[in-house]
């Protein structure tokens, strides 16, 4: 059945990129598909310090196969887009068994911000895989300690961090759900250990070519900026430009100095209205999860009806989630790892900016919880429906009561 669901979000995500033409929707994935196209000419990848890098490199692979093709990076992208349900399906049967699992590689599979992904050419698919490894990596690390897994758990990190920067605050989140006692000092230590060498290379090279010390890529400091300007609302990022005194710092100053004046701004702006910024926090944490986008570029896939598909869609998943959660409560130290992961970056992205592309990887954390929500209702409901899922544990649930069910 896996095999059959991973074969099904292949075809599906291939079905839908041979309807793209070969170009560009969106404006983003310009920057990753000139970096692409300049390493596999065999030219310098220029400066490459907006962003993280990895997508980049994952768009290397189709160019140097097929040419400058946007189709063959659709097609590309639609082959990885299969690894999210088996992350997924992983990450639950660890938690509540294979019958559960398979419900929410079910829900991978079919989700049609995943399926849109692969046709995207952002950054979000390659973030969403990354996120799904770490944590199941994490899972497999607190039950069954290992060097090695911990080991690949690290380097996971990494290059979570430079597909994405901001992962960059899950390192320490990492490491602490790591360590668990002396026992596993040596694991912890081992994963913040091969997070900074996997990144290690990338920092050298930015040092080489800018002259200054970038660890994975700048703009924090300008989407602090934008985020807490007098004119930032909480879906209008893309619309507060730079201040008219500090343009041009990039060129004076160096990348690296440039994104530390915009932080020096973006905190005097905090500091000159602390309750608006406060606001406007919570603005942007309830735009993080909205059910349907508001993007600034207009385009054959922002119509009224990719807002219901959304709605439709991440909608009742997000609200399953949420009862999965409570359902849960009790073993919440087994979800340790899904639970710091997701508050970790819905209470990190606020504080820059916010729009759903940004919370996506997270959603496939959620759908665990979802399919857990849906098997413990069901199995509530229906005897027939708890023996299929036989919950490890039982399938109490907030009603009250429970089902007996036999044991995986």
């Amino acid at each position: 059945m896996l095999l059959g669901i991973v074969a099904l979000a292949v075809l599906v995500r291939v079905a839908f990129v041979l309807t793209l033409e070969d170009d560009l929707y969106w404006p983003d994935p310009h920057y990753y598909d000139e970096i692409a196209w300049r390493i596999v000419s065999g030219e310098r990848a220029g400066d490459a310090v907006l962003r993280g890098p990895l997508q980049a490199f994952v768009m290397v692979v189709p160019y140097a196969l097929a040419g400058h093709s946007y189709r063959a990076a659709y097609l590309f992208q639609a082959l990885l887009g299969g690894l999210i349900p088996y992350l997924v399906f992983l990450i639950a049967r660890r938690l509540r068994g294979s019958k559960v699992g398979l419900v929410a590689a079910t829900i991978a599979c079919l989700y049609p911000y995943y399926v849109y992904n692969a046709g995207a050419l952002y950054d979000t698919q390659t973030t969403t895989i990354l996120l799904l490894l770490v944590v199941y990596l994490a899972l497999v690390s607190r039950e069954a300690p290992r060097l090695p897994v911990s080991a690949a758990q690290g380097c996971a990190l990494g290059l979570l961090a430079l597909s994405r920067s901001i992962a960059v605050t899950l390192v320490p989140v990492a490491v602490l759900w790591t360590f668990r006692g002396e026992r596993r000092a040596l694991h912890a230590a081992l994963v913040l250990a091969l997070a900074v060498a996997t990144v290690l290379p990338w920092t050298v090279r930015n040092h080489m070519v800018t002259g200054e010390f970038i660890p994975i890529s700048v703009g924090g400091g300008r989407e602090f900026l934008y985020g807490n300007s007098p004119d930032a609302t909480a879906t209008s990022q893309s619309r507060v430009g730079i201040p008219e005194d500090l343009r041009g710092l990039p060129r004076e100053i160096g990348y690296a100095g440039a994104d530390r004046m915009y932080l020096a701004r973006g905190l005097e702006y905090v500091k000159q209205d602390p309750a608006r910024a406060v606001r406007l926090y919570f603005a942007k944490l309830a735009n993080l999860y909205r059910f349907y986008p508001t993007p600034q570029t207009q385009n054959r896939f922002t119509t009224d009806r990719s807002a219901w598909i959304s709605i439709l869609s991440y909608g009742p998943m997000f609200l399953l989630g949420l009862v999965g959660i409570v359902l849960e409560r009790r073993r919440w130290n087994r979800y340790a790892p899904l639970l710091a992961t997701l508050v970790t970056f819905t209470l990190v992205y606020p504080v820059f900016t916010t729009n759903v592309r940004y919370r996506l990887p997270l959603d496939g954390l959620l759908m665990v919880f979802c399919a857990v929500a849906l098997a413990r209702i069901a199995s509530r409901v229906s005897p027939r429906a708890a023996r299929w899922f036989s919950l490890p544990g039982g399938a109490e649930n907030a009603f009250g009561g429970g089902v007996g069910c036999a044991r995986t």
